[in-house]
């Protein structure tokens, strides 16, 4: 038999002396740093801050998925509809539209669902306070 390399015992034995050394060095870590996880979790389940194009893009995708449950025409009419804001919000199509630069602000809008013929389009319109509006944006709406 051969005694110049390491046999399996050797190298399990190896293993399991690295593998304990890593439990008591990651043991001391957290002691030494107990709040290190508790920061990096609350930075990963922390939400950032969306742009006014993604309040506007969540306002035309919920105008998009009502009016696919609950509009039928004829696609050879041409057509404008106007769905608040504030109904999309009460049919539970989408939540509230929180303004990124003031959070006790509610934003306000509306969608313009135009089908010209078989063609159909949805251009959104979003005010929030004093902080944006959409270009075009229609207070009577």
């Amino acid at each position: 038999m051969n005694n110049k390399g390491f046999g399996l015992k050797e190298f399990i034995i190896l293993f399991s002396v690295i593998f304990i050394c890593m439990i008591v060095i990651m043991s001391i870590y957290q002691s030494i740093f107990p709040n290190q996880n508790i920061e990096l979790e609350k930075n990963m389940t922390e939400e950032k801050p969306k742009t006014y194009k993604e309040l506007e893009q969540e306002l035309q995708l919920a105008a998009e998925r009502y009016q696919n449950d609950t509009y039928s025409a004829d696609s050879d009419a041409t057509e404008v509809w106007t769905l608040s804001y504030s109904m999309l919000k009460e049919k539970k199509y989408i939540d509230k539209l929180i303004d990124p630069n003031d959070k006790n602000q509610e934003c306000t809008g509306y969608v313009e669902f135009i089908q010209d013929e078989a063609k159909i389009s949805y251009q959104p319109f979003l005010k929030c306070g004093n902080n944006y509006e959409t270009k075009g944006y229609q207070v009577e709406n």
